[in-house]
């Protein structure tokens, strides 16, 4: 008996230790915000002394319930517009009492929630600011009379929420979509790549995503209350809360320490930079003073993109950002609006240039050796963008035809707009002088042209331009550009085309517009004549020097932009963009020499091969 009674006691003594060794799991969905926090989680779990299992990235907000019901996860980030959705309650969108109902539904489950973290992860519909501009929308209402002729994207997770989800949405709004496109919630990120290449005009968006930030994306107003407040915190079992006494203070170190903007900056490491989360997660803590050590954020050399004054990150330069970002992880890219661009990058101030080809002439003067104006010495292009057409507009209201202008207002000297503006003078033979304005963003340009004093103004832009935008709302008439085609302005011009505005293009216009049209490149620093720095350049091809970027960085642009067209011939290109021309075959006997030499050398093997095998002599 006594034997058994120790048996039992050693049995019990085992489980007990087993039960003390069993770790913390912390768990969290696919999103990257959910990431770190789980991260955050651990890592404090981890320096306070307890064994830590992670389950991160794990699925659906149904999947972490039930795992968790389960008893195999004890903590993980939930939002409070979720847990209403998950117990059937009604949304709301006040954060207190969203917070103080799932508090009293969650108990009975025997899960408890955390304070709030600081921020909140609302669902919202993004759109690329130009074209909800363009359209006019600003509210999820004004959404609906556009949405048959308009794709969504969103997750499939989304897609299957039965309170809070897309058709809920849809049918609360009246909504009719002429397509909605739905990807893995693994992926959901990915639908930001078809909202800048512009294969989907909307998308289903979370408010920590770092791409809201980055591309200038435009969140629509729920203006009928949809969406409940789904503010951050954590959804803890309470048996993990009675198995770690240290669990609730660890946690307190978090609360109210999270805002949307660092959950914008964190996220943006990850997705954009390609940053593990528990590295940014460790970072941040440290940073914050949570965690012992140094903050060892990897070196980032910045990566400035030139830009015009009246472009946005979410127009003309968000496919070039993204394509940064992606050839370059390692690089903090970012935007920089310049009068000049092409100046900033000869001055080192920028890498590389978004502007359009009447940016790489100098009109007003004539090249005796082509008959056209001289190119500016020292760029050249190294992807294409797309495309930028000639805004002509009326600034006088009485003004009907360009050629009586007598003031015509366009960018600073050396912009793309003057020197297109020089062009259209020199072309049509104006008798118009030039009016310079500048400012520091879109609206402030549009209205320096309107206070110029000039009869006209000229935008060499892409189409939807936030300039080009403002002007139209504003009232001001586009004026068409008759008889370029008339006299020698294709060969004199050869960067200047030909085209028309209809209201395809923009809305407003009762009549097509006659224009002009010029390729919208990215320009970079000249390789020389005698190239000093190789083929393939130096191995930090992004120093603040005028120096011309490598092939390979070229190609990976060019890879990440995906355009199909070539550049103008009329205009200076990067070698790695000139085609490999076919090599002619060697001669089988180029010269009489090599021949003798290679004879000797086959007799000399020969008479070696001949030493290894001739029999010995004693």
């Amino acid at each position: 008996m006594s034997r058994l009674r120790t048996a039992l006691a050693g049995l019990a003594l085992l489980l007990l230790g087993a039960c003390a060794e069993t770790p913390l799991v912390v768990g969290a969905k696919q999103s990257p915000a959910d990431q770190i926090v789980a991260e955050m989680v651990a890592l404090l779990a981890e320096d306070a002394g307890i064994d830590v299992e992670r389950r991160i990235g794990l699925g659906s907000t149904r999947l972490m319930l039930a795992v968790m019901q389960r008893g195999e996860l004890d903590i993980y980030p939930e939002y409070t517009g979720t847990g209403l959705a998950m117990v059937g309650l009604p949304p709301t969108r006040d954060p207190a009492a969203a917070h103080e109902q799932v508090t009293r539904r969650f108990a009975p489950l025997q899960l408890t929630w955390s304070a709030p973290l600081g921020f909140r992860n609302d669902y919202a519909l993004a759109m690329l600011g130009d074209r909800a501009r363009a359209l006019g929308i600003e509210t999820y209402s004004d959404l609906v009379g556009h949405a048959d002729r308009l794709t969504l994207g969103t997750g499939e997770e989304f897609t299957e929420r039965p309170v809070d989800g897309l058709e809920p949405l849809l049918r609360r709004y009246g909504m009719r979509f002429a397509d909605i496109v739905t990807v893995p919630t693994a992926d959901r990120l990915e639908l930001y790549d078809g909202l800048i290449e512009r294969r989907l005009d909307i998308v289903v968006a979370h408010e920590t995503d770092g791409q809201i930030a980055d591309f200038g994306l435009r969140l629509l107003e729920d203006d009928l209350g949809f969406f409940p407040a789904y503010e951050a915190a954590l959804l803890i079992r309470d048996a993990a809360l009675e198995r770690f006494t240290a669990l609730p203070d660890l946690i307190d170190q978090l609360t109210g320490r999270l805002d949307l903007a660092t959950m914008r900056r964190l996220t943006t490491r990850v997705t954009q930079r390609g940053e593990d989360p528990r590295v940014v997660a460790q970072t941040e803590l440290t940073a914050m003073g949570l965690l012992d050590g140094e903050t060892r954020q990897p070196a980032r050399q910045r990566l400035a993109i030139a830009i015009s004054p009246s472009a946005k990150a979410d127009g003309e330069a968000v496919a070039v950002l993204r394509a940064l970002h992606r050839s370059f992880p390692n690089r903090n890219v970012a935007l920089s609006p310049f009068l000049d661009p092409l100046a900033a990058v000869a001055a080192g101030k920028a890498r590389v240039a978004l502007v359009g080809a009447p940016a790489f002439f100098a009109p007003g003067a004539v090249d005796p050796a082509t008959g056209q104006p001289p190119l500016r010495e020292g760029f050249e292009a190294v992807a294409l963008v797309g495309t930028s057409y000639l805004h002509a507009f009326a600034l006088d209201p009485t003004l009907v035809d360009l050629r009586d202008a007598t003031r015509i207002a366009t960018g600073a000297v050396g912009s793309t707009g003057h020197r297109a503006a020089q062009s259209l003078i020199d072309g049509l033979d104006l008798a118009a002088e030039i009016v310079t304005v500048a400012a520091t963003d879109a609206d402030a340009f549009a209205d320096a042209l309107l206070a110029s004093g000039a009869e006209a103004a000229v935008l060499m832009q892409p189409l939807d331009n936030w300039t080009v935008l403002a002007l139209l709302e504003n009232g001001n008439r586009l004026l068409s550009v008759d008889g370029w085609s008339e006299s020698s302005n294709r060969l004199a011009f050869p960067y200047l085309a030909p085209a028309r505005l209809t209201a395809a293009d923009y809305a407003s216009l009762e009549a097509p517009i006659e224009t002009l049209v010029a390729q919208l490149v990215l320009a970079a620093p000249a390789h020389p004549p005698a190239d000093r720095i190789g083929n393939q350049g130096p191995a930090a091809a992004f120093e603040p020097l005028a120096l011309p970027l490598t092939d390979q960085a070229v190609r990976q642009i060019n890879d990440a932009l995906a355009e199909t067209g070539q550049i103008n011939p009329i205009l200076p290109r990067a070698p790695a963009l000139e085609p490999d021309l076919p090599r002619p075959a060697a001669a089988l006997n180029p010269a009489p020499d090599v021949s003798i030499l290679t004879i000797l050398v086959l007799v000399m093997l020969a008479w070696m091969g001949w030493l290894l095998v001739r029999p010995e002599h004693r």
